[in-house]
């Protein structure tokens, strides 16, 4: 290694490179801890390693204008320091003039990579929960699917307040189920009403406004539990994805619940 960190080449270039994109990686993952995870899809995986990229263009454009006026600056630090300019911290004026033109082009390219990134790792995240959620058509099916995901969430969470807020996301789940359930009842029983009153057999299932209020009202539950889910996937860990899945599994094998046809007296 000594030998190597004689080498001009190694020692101006590959190290602080290296170190520039390991600090870059470090500085990613702290600033999106609880925005999602950085490396979740492969759009996500490339904004991040297009961002790696271009912070160490900036590093290499800065040490190489750098090092003619301040050989006492090793590049690695100077690297470093670039790298880990990517991390949140209070904005602090800056002297433009004393910016290399390409160096602040790159800087505002950056910039606009990490506002792609922050909303890529939204609507992976969202898209991932939702993939959850969105078979479910029946109410009993999906309060199954909330009550268990819900013991494997507060399973997963260290910290009692985690677990407090999975309880908090899952009442609400609860309340909206409830009330879906009551919406289901409330339609069912006036379609059953008609059939009685022997109203036309075009009459005897549900209308297009019942039907949409039952979808709105599981609509709402299912976002309700994407709220939880998404809870987890920030921060959970990848691996509990597949035990989610299961659980889904399980949840959509049971056989929905359907009433019995009443018959005509």
């Amino acid at each position: 290694m000594h030998e190597l960190y004689t080498q001009g080449w190694f020692r101006n270039f590959v190290l602080p490179m290296g170190l520039c994109a390991l600090v870059t990686g470090i500085s990613l993952v702290h600033r999106f801890a609880d925005k999602g995870r950085l490396l979740g899809t492969a759009r996500s995986t490339a904004l991040c390693g297009t961002i790696m990229a271009c912070t160490c263009a900036a590093a290499m454009i800065t040490i190489t204008l750098l090092l003619p006026h301040a050989a006492d600056v090793p590049p690695a630090v100077a690297a470093a320091a670039a790298g880990g300019a990517l991390a949140p911290r209070v904005r602090q004026q800056q002297n433009q003039q004393s910016t290399p033109p390409f160096v602040a082009m790159i800087t505002l390219g950056i910039a606009v990579l990490l506002g792609h990134l922050e909303r890529r790792l939204i609507h992976d995240m969202y898209c991932h929960c939702h993939r959850l959620v969105r078979d479910f058509e029946d109410i009993a099916q999906l309060r199954m699917f909330a009550f268990d995901a819900r013991a494997h969430l507060r399973g997963c969470a260290v910290q009692t307040k985690d677990k407090t807020t999975i309880d908090g996301l899952y009442e609400d789940v609860e309340a909206l189920l409830d009330e879906a359930a009551k919406v289901e009842a409330d339609v069912e029983a006036r379609r059953r009403q008609r059939e009685l009153q022997d109203f036309p057999k075009e009459l005897h299932s549900r209308t297009r406004e019942e039907a949409e209020d039952c979808r709105q009202a599981l609509a709402k539950a299912k976002e309700a539990c994407v709220q939880m889910l998404e809870f987890g996937y920030r921060h959970g860990k990848r691996s509990g994805d597949r035990d989610l899945m299961r659980i889904r599994q399980a949840a959509m094998a049971v056989e929905p619940l359907t009433e019995a046809p009443t018959p005509h007296p």
